[in-house]
């Protein structure tokens, strides 16, 4: 997995280009790290990026090459579209040459890959490291203090820090705590609830929310407090690429069992919404 400017340099496209490229919603980073506001890409996307890149020199406009990518040409059509283009290339005068040479490497590139648009996508990879048990989780409602942001300040720990001292405000308690996550807008910020799950909503301390997590399948890794970033990192850069299995849409969430160790950070897990 790739920090955005790492994969700038690789692709040689700019920074401001990747963003541009996912708030139009032709490339998304594979995953954005909440703690830290950073955006990763994976080695597979260049080939997507390839594709744009030389759809774009073809003369199409973005919102046409949002369309075609949607339309899943097959890895034969679109050597036909660069092949004809090659040939007018051909033919313009010497201004044209730097554009001809972009659009015969794009083509090289794309003939090389594994990963054209119907095409399967067969690198190798390590063994896994750590396999998540896969559970059927029933619904479940959570009562605590909500935050909106991006984590830039570590304002989650100061709102967990805010939160333990009024866990006995909080009534119907079921004795596991979770870190509610929703889904990562596009200018980075998310929503987050520290708190603990409940059986009854009725009478809600001053200054608390609820939420309502649906029921789900999910992976669960084991952790702790100390290695949820780098778990988090696990998941998207190894595990779900090695697995077979993708991010279904809602929440994931920090589950704090009945035997959490504050001191040592042990008896947590991540939940990752799985489909």
């Amino acid at each position: 997995m790739l920090k955005i400017g790492e994969f700038a340099q690789e692709t040689q496209v700019t920074v401001k280009t990747l963003r541009y490229y996912a708030k139009l919603g032709l490339l998304k980073p594979i995953w954005i790290d909440r703690f830290t506001g950073y955006r990763y890409y994976s080695r597979e996307q260049m080939s997507r990026l390839d594709r744009i890149l030389a759809l774009k020199d073809l003369g199409f406009s973005l919102e046409q090459i949002g369309q075609v990518l949607q339309q899943e040409l097959t890895l034969e059509e679109l050597r036909g579209m660069l092949r004809l283009k090659h040939a007018e290339l051909a033919q313009h005068i010497r201004e044209e040459q730097a554009r001809l040479t972009r659009i015969e490497d794009r083509l090289h590139r794309i003939e090389q890959a594994d990963d054209a648009l119907l095409s399967f996508v067969t690198l190798q990879k390590e063994q896994l490291d750590m396999e998540p048990e896969i559970v059927n989780k029933p619904a479940f409602t959570a009562v605590g203090l909500k935050y909106f942001g991006k984590n830039e300040n570590k304002e989650i720990p100061h709102l967990w820090g805010e939160l333990n001292p009024r866990a006995g405000e909080i009534a119907h308690k079921t004795g596991i705590a979770y870190g509610v996550c929703g889904e990562m807008e596009e200018n980075g910020r998310f929503h987050y609830l520290a708190g603990y799950g409940v059986t009854d909503t009725s009478n809600l301390p001053a200054g608390m929310e609820t939420w309502d997590v649906p029921a789900q399948k999910y992976a669960v890794f084991p952790c702790n407090m100390d290695a949820i970033h780098q778990t988090y990192q696990y998941i998207f850069d190894t595990w779900f690429p090695q697995s077979g299995y993708q991010k279904a849409e809602g929440p994931d969430f920090e589950w704090y069992g009945e035997n959490f160790n504050v001191e040592t950070g042990e008896g947590m897990a991540i939940y990752m919404p799985v489909k």
